[in-house]
């Protein structure tokens, strides 16, 4: 506190923002402003004797430290202007409390600043001209103010720091929720934040520069204009200047990044100016890490103050938001994609409702008979160009609500097409594919139901297709499956066999149909034998079930030729069908004929399924057919008819004489012809 000379003699009932404070302050008016500019150097000089707080002001550059000096100059006339009432003092206090927590003073440094401040205050205020009595009133009023600005500097900064931890706190979307929905939920959070002016979140693009792919925060437009920019933007690169910031070094390092001074840090020059333009004063990278421990994005926080990112609760608070990131990706079970500019994804968001939403269809055929059983409408943009966007690219962008919206039309669509192909003597049924929240949605037996009776399309003419990946055993989805069932739609199980599914959700849900994954086929050609044999299981499952079965990613003869061996009944894929516009479905349908033939065996992947299915119909294995009449006796006239080891290995198999080192033989000499085709 201020020191009197006699304490006795003061007057302590004067109220500080009184009449009769007024009068003691103006009199002392003149003294004050002659101290005021003498009284900051001092005062930052004695501050700086502290070590906590010379690591903050060191951060400063000269201008700025002379901005600083000019700022608590103005303060001090504040306080002690008789015009200043208790609530300007708390409203002024509140904000110098938020930013000092951010630039890191601590609470103890705010005391300790206190009593320098009052210390030096005290000494000058001596040398006021007047009665002692009055000189001590004057102190006990400008000690009522201090003590008021320093209590509201104190709540200031426990509700910044609380603001930044609750961020924290929040509870997390749900599990499954898709990440644009997640993202945006938290990026804007951190927008929010006292001393953010910027929060962006930043993943590779196919060019591999680090992309803008949501932004947040009061300068944020700004910021994104300067990354956006093909010369300014970011590179992974670390031979590239535009490869030495700290969003480049987080990602290559996988370690976060700070600056506590931009315009110093030799590594930001390449954007020192825009950062200047945007008053940008310090900033933080954060990597984040999927399960794998590999880059996937990085938040980067741009801070309104020097410092805003050193001090020991801001870097607790980093490290807590980086794992609540890594969390939250692994809660979407988000695919590590390229990216998207922000400025390109929402004019796809704003394309997909404003007419470009369009439906193709994909026939899938009867593998036996050749004919089209049925059409999956898929969801492609087309931008106002006339370009058409696959699903991959936007359909990531989408939340819950607009990938419900989607559905939606989509559907109207695709039901549209149903009633044309009607006319064109078409007896097809349509598939479309269900969003997870949509299942989850009372409302939507009601949206199909509707749209159902709006076309007059029976119920069983439609399958709804959910993905395996979804929590299809948790109870409320087994209702919404139960509901879509009484509603008298087909459901099929999408994508089985990409590893979230049991066989005890296929023998409980009421499935009509279930789909391969063409994930599952992709690595036929380098693991033939164990493709087949997960291949032929999942069949043999279906087949077991009595499920109608559907073999998706069929992208060539071999692979037809092979599934078809194996027992399956339907098939999809680029080899039978591209996606199309839906009305070229019925031009399609009249000109399609199956190139593959029943009984014949033309492909090497084709002949290593019919063996593969052979050594699997008992123990010991015997052959359906005699050796002259076996389809792979044919095969191997054409493909090996010099190879004598092959012909006499396929004669013993069917001698049965020994036939499993034969077979083993065999089956090595085709899986050498798969890998080769």
């Amino acid at each position: 506190m201020l020191q009197p000379t006699k304490v006795e003699e003061a007057d302590q009932t004067i109220e500080p923002y009184g009449p009769q404070a007024a009068v003691l302050l103006r009199a002392a008016q003149r003294h004050v402003q002659l101290l005021a500019t003498r009284f900051a150097d001092e005062f930052y000089g004695r501050l700086a004797e502290r070590p906590a707080a010379r690591a903050i002001l060191a951060t400063l550059g000269g201008e700025a430290m002379q901005t600083l000096k000019s700022h608590q100059t103005g303060h001090l006339q504040f306080l002690l202007s008789p015009d200043t009432m208790r609530e300007q003092i708390i409203q002024r206090a509140q904000a110098l409390g938020a930013i000092h927590a951010l630039v890191g003073v601590t609470n103890s440094l705010l005391v300790q600043s206190l009593s320098i401040y009052r210390r030096l205050l005290g000494l000058h205020l001596n040398g006021v001209p007047m009665a002692t009595k009055r000189r001590y009133s004057l102190a006990l009023i400008i000690e009522a103010r201090l003590q008021d600005d320093i209590q509201g500097q104190l709540e200031a900064a426990e509700r910044t720091v609380a603001a930044y931890f609750g961020t924290l706190s929040r509870p997390f979307p749900a599990l499954g929720m898709p990440w644009p929905d997640v993202s945006a939920f938290e990026l804007n959070a951190l927008g929010a934040l006292p001393g953010i002016h910027g929060a962006l979140l930043m993943r590779l693009n196919q060019e591999g520069v680090l992309t803008v792919e949501r932004s947040a925060g009061p300068k944020a437009q700004g910021i994104m204009d300067v990354l956006q920019n093909p010369q300014t933007s970011v590179l992974i690169d670390p031979d590239s200047p535009r490869g030495q910031g700290l969003i480049a070094v987080a990602w290559r390092t996988l370690q976060a990044q700070s600056t506590p001074a931009y315009a110093s840090d030799p590594r930001l020059q390449f954007w020192a100016e825009p950062a200047r333009r945007l008053n940008i004063q310090s900033t933080l990278a954060l990597p984040i890490l999927d399960e794998a421990g590999h880059a996937v994005a990085c938040v980067y926080l741009y801070g309104a103050f020097p410092n805003q990112f050193e001090s020991d609760w801001i870097r607790e608070f980093g490290r807590g938001l980086q794992r609540r990131w890594e969390q939250a990706w692994q809660r979407c079970r988000a695919k590590n994609v390229f990216a998207l500019p922000e400025s390109i994804a929402k004019s796809y968001r704003q394309q997909v409702f404003s007419g470009g939403l369009v439906m193709y269809g994909q026939p899938v055929v009867n593998l036996r008979t050749g004919a089209v059983h049925s059409v999956e409408a898929l969801a492609r943009l087309r931008l106002q160009d006339g370009t058409i966007v696959a699903p991959a690219k936007f359909l990531p962008l989408l939340g819950n609500a607009e990938l419900e919206q989607l559905f939606k039309n989509g559907l109207d669509q695709a039901l549209h097409g149903l009633i044309t192909w009607d006319a064109e003597s078409l007896q097809l049924t349509v598939a479309i594919n269900l969003p997870p929240s949509a299942l989850l949605n009372p409302d939507s037996p009601i949206w199909i139901s509707h749209a159902l009776r709006r076309h007059g399309v029976a119920p069983h003419r439609l399958s709804v297709e959910l993905l395996e990946t979804q929590e299809i055993d948790s109870a409320a989805q087994s209702e919404a499956i139960q509901q879509l069932t009484r509603l008298g739609v087909r459901l099929s199980m999408d994508d089985l066999g990409s590893g979230y599914s049991s066989l005890e959700r296929l023998s409980i849900l009421p499935f009509d149909v279930i789909k391969i994954d063409q994930g599952l086929l992709a690595t036929m050609r380098t693991s033939p034998m164990r493709v087949l044999s997960l291949v032929g299981a999942l069949i043999q499952i279906a087949r077991d079930l009595e499920r109608e079965l559907v073999v998706e990613g069929l992208e060539d003869d071999g692979l037809i030729e092979a599934v078809t061996v194996l027992g399956a009944t339907f098939g999809q894929g680029y080899a039978l069908a591209k996606p199309m516009p839906l009305d070229a479905i019925a031009g399609w349908v009249r000109q399609f004929k199956l190139r593959m033939r029943s009984g014949q065996i033309r492909t090497p992947l084709g002949a290593l399924a019919y063996h593969w299915a052979f050594m699997h119909s008992g123990d010991p294995p015997k052959p359906a057919t005699a050796l002259d009449t076996c389809p792979l006796t044919q095969f191997f006239r054409l493909h090996a008819p010099d190879d004598r080891d092959v012909n006499q290995w396929h004669a013993q198999i069917h001698s049965g004489n020994d036939p499993r080192e034969a077979s083993r033989l065999l089956t090595q000499w085709l899986v050498d012809r798969v890998r080769l085709a």
